[in-house]
């Protein structure tokens, strides 16, 4: 046997993917200073937001082309 036989094969470290979804917080609204922090609230690239502030463009940086 080679050395490298003989070593034990290293085991993969066990995947953390964070608390179960049952115990993660439902995001709360990030509009305004202070925040409104309404639950639920719908992901959006600018930051969750609940129904009465919903931005009107959810595309970053989007024009319309004339």
């Amino acid at each position: 046997m080679t050395p490298a036989a003989r070593r034990p094969r290293r085991q993969a470290a066990p995947r953390y993917d964070g608390p179960p979804p049952a115990a993660r917080p439902t995001p709360a609204c990030n509009y305004g200073n202070p925040r409104c922090g309404a639950r639920p609230a719908r992901p959006y690239p600018c930051g969750p937001m609940c129904d009465e502030h919903q931005p009107a463009n959810t595309r970053p940086y989007h024009r319309r082309t004339p």
